[in-house]
């Protein structure tokens, strides 16, 4: 390095000293100075366009943004907006009225024709039957009154309120055009037990909830049904089931007849058994150990095909699942304009909206339609005054379920009937949330096909065993369709609970 030449000494003596003084004043400065500069060319900015013909200010001024008027959140500038397309309105249905009038205005339950009263005293066995509810309160007020007309005994009616409303029905806080609306009242009032999942769960979540909550009961079987069943005691059933005494009671109800098949399940020199059908799983009895013991619901398929999954891996546990009557079971999507008919009310009439027999004259769709209007007509004067009779109301029951069946994709139509609620708690708009549930669905889908490799339920045909859970290849290609499409979707099993078993493979 060069040395700093000998003349130049004094003057660095000299200035040097004055050179770092003013080094140090001008960093101390500037700071301050540069905020207010860029303050006053802000004011500038916005007194420039704030004052009408006064000219636009100028220089780099002119480009600074005033980020005092701005939103915080909001990016600097001007992007373009969203314009909105809504959606086609949804179909409206006409508001719900009330169902059940009898008990409404006597708020107590009516009494239960004396053919089908329960045991008295109760039977040794727990008998719990677990409804589960997530909307659609006038058809889970009719299934659990069908069942209570059958002879199942109030008290052991569970309702399991999957709203994920936390309490808001309990509170009386949701009226009856909401979808999740649930009338506590009323099913206290029926003698009906309630609990309240913790939050809204699928329906295989749902079904690990039974399983918990017997469990912390203690039930080791317990009967679950859907909240579409509609259900009747046999008053016509012939003397064929082994499970009842015929020579000593010539009829048993709907409720003895299940009782019966519990007990015969569970005597001496029988099989380890998982389930018991009564019209596939619309009406099902439960051995709790058994699902527990192959592992429970697989809550990734929230929707269908769980219990493709679910039946299949008790078959491969080495679980026997039968299937055989207790009584009428019927799947429907409306519900009785008077439930009273059920309890066999004068006045209360079996009638639903969408009847067929009251179709235009001109439909020529029901070939035998005047005769059936002409006996529903004659029907009137007798109901009146003594109430429906078992055979009408099985007829009017089965029209019901064809009209569920009748069109397609028409079988969970009840679910989004509801469009009211607006503003109240934990509202949820009825077709977004039936969209939400449609998604989750075919989601859970492709999770089946792709722990099993095949799309559909058709697996013991197959070969398929369940050792080969998640380890088969794909035997279709992904890339032409997703594993929620094709297949065996397309098959349907379960619009004849008869045949359910049997396609399934498990019968």
């Amino acid at each position: 390095m060069r040395a700093i030449p000998k003349r130049l000494l004094p003057v660095f003596g000299r200035w040097g000293s004055l050179l770092f003084a003013a080094f140090l004043v001008y960093y101390l400065l500037r700071a301050p100075v540069s905020l207010a500069i860029s303050s006053a060319r802000l004011n500038n900015a916005a007194s420039g366009t704030s004052q009408a013909g006064q000219g636009v200010p100028m220089g780099p001024a002119a480009a600074v943004p005033d980020v005092r008027e701005q939103n915080a959140q909001a990016p600097i500038g001007d992007p373009a907006r969203l314009i909105k397309h809504y959606k086609p309105a949804p179909k409206r249905y006409p508001s719900l009225e009330d169902h059940f009038p009898w008990l409404t205005k006597s708020g107590k339950a009516p009494p239960v024709p004396e053919r089908h009263l329960p045991p008295s005293p109760h039977v040794d066995e727990a008998t719990p039957l677990l409804v589960g509810f997530t909307s659609n309160w006038p058809l889970l007020l009719q299934c659990v009154s069908s069942y209570i007309a059958a002879g199942w005994p109030a008290s052991d009616i569970y309702v399991i309120e999957n709203t994920g409303t936390f309490g808001a029905n309990q509170r009386a806080e949701l009226t009856l055009q909401n979808p999740s609306f649930l009338n506590h009242t009323a099913l206290h009032q029926l003698g009906v037990n309630v609990i309240i999942t913790p939050t809204l769960l699928s329906f295989a979540q749902l079904q690990n909830f039974f399983l918990h909550t017997s469990l912390m009961r203690q039930w080791r079987y317990f009967f679950w049904t859907h909240q579409d069943a509609l259900v009747f005691s046999d008053q016509d059933v012939k003397k064929k089931d082994r499970d009842h005494d015929w020579d000593h009671d010539p009829f048993a109800t709907l409720y003895e007849r299940a009782i019966g098949l519990m007990r015969y399940l569970n005597g001496p020199d029988m099989p380890p058994w998982a389930t018991h059908f009564f019209a596939y799983d619309l009406f099902t009895l439960v051995n709790r150990d058994a699902y527990l013991d192959v592992g429970g619901w697989d809550t990734h398929i929230p929707f269908y095909a769980a219990d493709c999954d679910m039946y299949l891996r008790l078959h491969w546990g080495g679980y026997w699942q039968p299937q055989s009557e207790a009584g009428l079971v019927f799947d429907v999507n409306v519900p009785l304009k008077d439930i009273g008919a059920l309890f066999r009310l004068p006045g209360a009439h079996a009638a639903f909206s969408g009847d067929p027999v009251f179709r235009p004259a001109d439909d020529k769709s029901q070939p035998h339609r005047e005769a059936e209007l002409k006996r529903e007509q004659g029907m009137y004067g007798w109901v009146e005054k003594e109430g429906e009779a078992f055979q009408h109301l099985v007829e009017v029951a089965e029209r019901m379920q064809n009209v569920k069946w009748a069109g397609q994709n028409a079988r969970n139509v009840w679910q989004d009937r509801q469009m009211g609620g607006q503003g109240e708690p934990f509202y949820r708009d009825a077709e977004g949330f039936s969209a939400g549930v449609d998604i989750m669905t075919d989601a859970g889908r492709r999770v089946f096909a792709e722990k099993w490799g095949h799309r559909g339920c058709d697996l013991l045909e197959l070969g398929v065993e369940g050792k080969d859970m998640w380890k088969l290849e794909r035997d279709w290609d992904i890339k032409q369709s997703p594993g929620n499409e094709g297949g065996s979707w397309g098959k349907d099993w379960s619009k004849d609970p008869s045949k359910a078993l049997a396609n399934l493979g498990i019968a």
